[in-house]
């Protein structure tokens, strides 16, 4: 599929962007800024896809795994933006949905442990409750019946990694030089094999 080989592509970042191919890197990385420059700047316009309510969630969830520290963190670059513009204009609807329904249900579970809704939460109790989502995941990725791939947890992990790997403040805490005219903003994503950009959307 035209946008799963996308997302597949900005999966590098999530990955290990050191250990990757400086190629694939380039490639992450033109891309994720592709998909950035439609959600706009850090703090800009609202959410399109998710609720205000959502919107606090993510950025919580996205904060607890990458929490500002001596480097910046998920907030500082802008991976809410990021996963709302991921909802937006590069999920098919079923993964969109799947990705949805579990994040409405981070908040009752915020709430049976500790009383409060997500982001409401202290961090050490938004920290345990990350805890247990990943002992979830870990527990699915062992057993060979379940694909983690198609859980919650699994897409908020990897598109929190990559919103924060392609963004600039996630390339400076790597030691990546940024370079005037390095990221490619308006790169036509046919060229990443989306198919965009031609008649049809033939490969």
């Amino acid at each position: 599929m035209k946008r799963r080989r996308a997302l597949e592509i900005i999966g590098v970042a999530a990955g290990a962007p050191l250990l990757a191919p400086g190629s694939a890197v380039a490639e992450a990385l033109a891309l994720g800024q592709r998909i950035r420059s439609v959600a706009g700047p850090v703090g800009g316009a609202p959410p399109a896809t998710l609720t205000p309510a959502q919107a606090r969630t993510v950025t919580a969830l996205a904060e607890t795994i990458i929490p500002r520290t001596d480097t910046p963190g998920a907030s500082e670059a802008g991976v809410t933006a990021f996963v709302d513009a991921l909802l937006t204009g590069w999920l098919d609807a079923p993964d969109r949905d799947r990705f949805l329904a579990g994040l409405d249900e981070v908040d009752p579970l915020a709430r049976s442990a500790h009383g409060a809704a997500f982001a409401d939460c202290t961090p050490d109790q938004q920290a345990d409750l990350v805890a247990r989502l990943d002992e979830d995941l870990d527990r699915r990725r062992r057993d060979p019946a379940i694909d983690e791939t198609q859980t919650f947890f699994y897409d908020m992990k990897r598109f929190t990694l990559a919103g924060y790997f392609t963004s600039r403040p996630g390339l400076r805490s790597l030691g990546y030089r940024i370079i005037p005219g390095a990221f490619e903003g308006c790169v036509l994503l046919d060229q990443y094999g989306t198919g965009e950009g031609r008649p049809g959307g033939q490969p």
